[in-house]
């Protein structure tokens, strides 16, 4: 009977030892059974139906599987309740190892598709490299492509090919070294009882045994460096096909391996797992449910794989059925094919979890407490409760173990449904601990952007709240440059953190961070993240009646429509603003509302409605320099185009005041734009100079496309009065880059269309000037720039009349004397006079 158990077992090693699981799912047999079956001292026969599907399931084939039910029934015939037992041996249920050449690969898995890059990268690998190292997350398809690529080589090894699952992430404990030296050996034709004990002697003699063959070796699900290291045959002729999800880094750079990493499937290489595995018409008769389960599964081969074996067995079901049903439950228990959960998604990453460290499975956990999906080194320190410049060895602990990407340097990632698993496990963490964690990121991220604001644009102040205090330290940043790019990489995030702290709390966190981020909207005016912050953060506001987090959201609803160009929109946001803000008599609220609205005016054309606005918004009491700079500047502005010179030079002379003493490069180069405009409108041409070059040097040093463009512009209206036409075109060019890029100016006031059409005219560029100044009108008339039309058309009626067309030119002229008479503006008499010249000459 022991003999026969062990020549089980024998056949088993001879297999490549596959792990219990893999042999029932070969067989159906469950893993009790087939353990209760392999065990020695067990005292009756296995059933003979178990034998046959058991050496079937390792390789046997037909005239193997024979001789194998010979030997069960002439063991049956010698049991011992007939007769004395004898040796099973003698009855060679298999041949002797030693005559055998082993081909011990998997079947090619069935419907193999995709992977075409990687392919490349595997045919491209030297030959005499010791192995091939395949990583990637759990369920991302590495056994699957190693045994593919072993069955597309097996011919350049005749000596054999072996096959070993070490089950480094497995239920059963990992195989050791020298338990996988064992099988190896006898694999390779070494009997049993000549394989060595010491782990060092095993290794000599598989070196030897492969010394003088061609023999491909594939170990898979592999621990680490240090458990497959050992297993690495040393012959120029032999190679190693190794999987991991560990990015066994130790093995490329001290053994010399080549690695290949695995991401998930494209959308097309998806689709077409999905075809191959459900019929082609059926998912093309539903390409949008299919690239909706495609989502849904995360692009997982794993995953896509149940998820089409699943509607397999349901061939009425439809693919947007399936993905509804997916997405109504618990996507991850789902995800697993019915009596099988060892297959299932979630039991994959399980087993990667548990191999971590506490202290990396703590910040996986919390990981899954962060709303946003893209963590940065930073955002971990502050998750784990570090000091921001603290080493988070953790991240790299992740990273090896493929449960985090890192797309971009310092930034890092989980697909979807790793994503989800990580959240599943955050609920598992104590409420206090998960809730003191997120605190800590939306403290971290408020103080940050009140950071980065007051480099880049401190008039958009931050209020903290009052309701508790806020944790740790802002990111500190080298520079406005630096600043821009914290904001801009953490933009997605800084959104995700607001819509989440508005539906799950805390909630002042939703209306603080939705007003501290309003200075940043622009960018990103058009992924639609400006007005979903916005929205959720009032939503929060008005379901605890806060005023103050209402009139701020209202703010950020304002800012979002005015980069959108919706000039009405902004309006009516700010006069929702300013009644939250007069409920708590709110000061600096209702100056920064009210100076706003000026600017909204002064955008229209309506000077009248913007000077009053701008002198309310300077009549609120409000401590905070950097606002008082713009407001002033502002109001100045709004001076100067109404022609009133000196009252415009009085409040530019009190904003470069202010950002002198408390400014910032930002508002002084408001403030310097401003006033030299206000001496150039006095006709003091280098006092203009001077404080249009210096505020141009502002806005560089600041890094501010948006002052710049202001500087630029501004330089080339002084260039152009001047008589310097060289210059005006030298500064034209990068402003057409400006303007190519959508980048607006921070000033209400907009010159730069008009400043390219003066200049291409006094160039005697006349086409250029007609070509770029019609389609600027164009634009400027549907978004309501009333103040820039106006001049627009003045400077293009000028072009015509140079081009000997005076009617066109009298057509504009006469479009805009209205306007001038209206609001009192001093190019009535500039149009007047123009007019008049036309009918003098005609």
């Amino acid at each position: 009977m022991a003999d026969f158990v062990r020549a089980l077992r024998a056949v088993k090693l001879w297999a490549g030892d596959p792990s219990l699981e893999m042999l029932y799912r070969r067989t159906g047999v469950a893993t009790s059974t087939l353990s209760d079956a392999l065990n020695p001292q067990r005292r009756r026969l296995p059933s003979l139906e178990l034998v046959r599907s058991l050496v079937l399931a390792c390789g046997a084939n037909a005239v193997q599987a024979a001789q194998w039910e010979r030997a069960w029934r002439s063991a049956k015939g010698r049991d011992s309740r007939f007769g004395a037992p004898r040796p099973v041996a003698a009855s060679r249920p298999l041949p002797p190892t030693q005559e055998l050449t082993p081909r011990q690969l998997p079947s090619d898995v069935s419907g193999f598709t995709g992977r075409a890059n990687a392919l490349v990268a595997l045919a491209g690998i030297r030959r005499d490299a010791p192995a091939t190292v395949i990583t990637g997350t759990a369920g991302v398809g590495k056994t699957a492509l190693a045994v593919h690529w072993a069955h597309q080589i097996a011919a350049h090894y005749p000596d054999g090919q072996l096959y070993l699952d070490l089950r480094g992430r497995a239920i059963d404990p990992a195989l050791t070294a020298t338990e996988a030296l064992s099988v190896l050996l006898q694999s390779l034709g070494v009997p049993g009882d000549r394989v060595p004990l010491d782990l060092h002697l095993q290794m000599g003699l598989y070196r030897s045994v492969l010394a003088d063959r061609r023999v491909l070796v594939v170990l898979d699900n592999v621990l680490d460096a240090a458990h497959v290291r050992p297993l690495l045959p040393s012959g120029h002729s032999c190679h190693a096909l190794v999987t991991s999800r560990d990015s066994l880094a130790g093995l490329v750079v001290r053994d010399g391996a080549a690695r290949i990493s695995l991401d998930t499937l494209s959308l097309v290489e998806s689709v077409e797992l999905l075809s191959v595995q459900l019929g082609q018409d059926r998912v093309e008769a539903e390409r949008e449910g299919a690239e909706g389960l495609v989502e849904l599964c995360a692009h997982l081969p794993l995953a896509l794989r149940i998820a089409a074996a699943n509607l397999a067995a349901r061939p009425v079901q439809s693919l947007a059925g399936m993905v509804a049903e997916l997405g109504g439950v618990d996507l991850l228990a789902r995800l697993q094919v019915v009596g099988d959960p060892e297959s299932a998604v979630a039991a994959a990453f399980e087993l990667s979890y548990h191999s971590l460290s506490p202290e990396a499975q703590r910040l996986f956990r919390f990981l899954g407490v962060m709303p946003g999906p893209e963590p940065s080194r930073e955002a971990a320190a502050v998750l784990l409760g570090r000091e921001l410049s603290a080493p988070v060895p953790e991240l790299d602990e992740l990273l090896a173990a493929h449960l985090l990407a890192e797309p971009k340097p310092g930034r890092f990632r989980s697909h979807d449904l790793l994503a989800l698993y990580a959240k599943q496990l955050a609920g598992t963490e104590p409420k206090e601990a998960s809730e003191s964690a997120l605190h800590r990121l939306l403290s971290w991220y408020l103080l940050s952007l009140d950071a980065a604001n007051r480099i880049i644009r401190p008039n958009c102040w931050v209020v903290f709240p009052d309701e508790f205090p806020l944790t740790g330290s802002p990111q500190v940043f080298s520079g406005p440059h630096d600043a821009r790019a914290w904001l801009t990489a953490e933009h997605t995030n800084l959104v995700t953190a607001i819509v989440h702290a508005s539906e799950h709390g805390p909630a002042p966190f939703a209306w603080h961070l939705a007003h501290a981020l309003r200075g940043n909207f622009y960018p990103h005016r058009l992924d639609g993240g400006a007005l979903a912050a916005s929205q959720a953060g009032l939503r929060a506001a008005e379901a605890h009646d806060h005023p103050l987090g209402r009139g701020m959201c209202h703010i950020s609803l304002g800012f979002a429509a005015w980069d959108l160009g919706d000039l009405n929109a902004v309006l009516e946001e700010l006069n929702s603003a300013k009644i939250q803000f007069e409920r708590i008599g709110y000061q600096r609220g209702l100056a920064a509302a009210w100076n706003d609205s000026a600017e909204v005016c002064a955008r229209s054309g309506r000077m009248r409605e913007a000077f009053l606005h701008a002198s309310a918004a300077l009549g609120f009491h409000t401590d905070y320099a950097p606002s008082r700079v713009v407001h002033h500047a502002n109001l100045a502005e709004i001076l100067r185009i109404q022609g009133d010179y000196l009252a415009s030079k009085q409040h530019a002379e009190e904003s470069l005041g202010l950002a002198a003493q408390n400014g910032t490069p930002q508002t002084e180069a408001v403030a310097k734009l401003e006033a030299g405009l206000t001496h150039l409108a006095m006709g003091e041409m280098e006092a203009a100079e001077t404080l249009l070059s210096q505020g141009r040097a502002a806005a560089e040093l600041v890094g501010s496309q948006n002052n710049l463009y202001d500087a630029l512009s501004a330089m080339a209206v002084l260039s152009v009065r001047a008589g310097r036409v060289a210059d005006a075109l030298h500064w034209i060019e990068p402003l057409h880059d400006l303007l190519d890029l959508g980048v607006p100016g921070f000033a209400p006031e907009d010159l730069a269309e008009t400043a390219i059409v003066e200049t291409y005219l006094a160039a005697n560029r006349l086409d250029r000037a007609l070509d770029f100044g019609a389609a600027a009108l164009a634009r400027r008339v549907a978004a309501g720039h009333g103040l820039t039309v106006m001049r627009l058309r003045v400077a293009l009626g000028r072009v015509h009349a140079a081009a000997g067309d005076p009617g066109t030119a009298r057509l504009l002229w006469e479009a805009v004397l209205p306007h001038t008479i209206e609001e009192s503006l001093p190019e009535r008499t500039d149009v007047e006079g123009l007019l008049a010249t036309l009918e003098h000459c005609a």
